[in-house]
């Protein structure tokens, strides 16, 4: 799939809030980003807890299904790697809260 169209209208959709004036002082823009954060999350929890529900309990594991040749101790390792990222990635929302401000 070729997602350069989403990419230049993402950007062209930039240049346009680009050129409100004090775009800066819109405060409840980011209460309206906060709460469909909050709201996608809860969603994204209320789904992952039905089919839970649905199943009867959890199916699956760190190690999941075979995949070609990725071993588990891979997979394993991959997923730490990603929680690491996520990790590392946290850390840079105060500096973004810090802008904001």
């Amino acid at each position: 799939m070729n997602s350069n169209m989403y990419m230049i209208s993402f950007g062209i959709v930039e240049i346009i809030f680009s050129q409100i004036p004090g775009f800066d002082q819109l405060w409840w823009l980011s209460i309206v980003a906060a709460v469909m954060s909050f709201t996608y999350s809860t969603i994204g929890l209320g789904l992952g807890i039905g089919k839970v529900i649905e199943n009867r309990g959890v199916r699956g594991s760190l190690t999941g299904i075979t995949v070609g040749t990725v071993t588990q101790t891979e997979k394993v390792w991959r997923t730490m790697q990603a929680l690491g990222d996520i990790a590392f990635a946290y850390s840079y929302s105060l500096i973004l809260v810090e802008i904001q401000v």
